[in-house]
């Protein structure tokens, strides 16, 4: 077994990988040409010594297969980016926090805009963020309104501004 680990980026994710140089030479070494048959060898050899989560198998297959075309000098695209919008709503349950929960999916539903939306209710977790009053709405963890809601069409507006999404 192989020691080396190689960071590589899963998703979002880096994620160490032990002995990958050793089965990118081994599967190199077979002269496959389809890429299908080059990720199952990458996986097969991989997966004895790493965990590889049978719900994401497929994204490290395709991870595994960037790195052994980057490894035998094959010019690629750029890595696509995964991140998302992440957006959170702090506040116990009431009702103002609870309708802006539902108004901040409506509007992104509406503006068709993918992101992953929290409500975080407990509050030991809203006080990691500080001195803040509820209902507070926070985009890519910067506070944008805080201790107040607003109507739905002037939430959309503050979203839009703050996601510089225009219609």
């Amino acid at each position: 077994m192989n020691d080396e680990i190689t960071q590589i980026k899963i998703g979002e994710h880096h994620i160490g990988i032990n002995g990958l140089s050793e089965a990118i030479d081994a599967v190199r070494s077979l002269n496959l040409t389809d890429d299908l048959r080059v990720t199952q060898e990458l996986l097969t050899r991989l997966k004895v010594q790493n965990y590889i989560p049978e719900s994401i198998y497929d994204d490290y297959g395709k991870a595994f297969l960037r790195e052994f075309k980057k490894a035998i000098g094959v010019s690629l695209p750029p890595e696509p980016d995964t991140s998302f919008t992440s957006i959170i709503i702090l506040g116990f349950g009431c009702t103002a926090c609870e309708q802006m929960e539902r108004d901040v999916k409506s509007i992104l539903a509406e503006l068709d805009f993918a992101a992953d939306v929290q409500h975080i209710r407990d509050i030991n977790e809203i006080a990691e963020y500080g001195m803040v009053r509820t209902p507070t709405l926070l985009i890519n963890k910067k506070i944008v309104l805080n201790g107040r809601s607003l109507p739905q069409n002037q939430l959309k507006g503050l979203i839009k501004e703050k996601l510089e999404i225009s219609e």
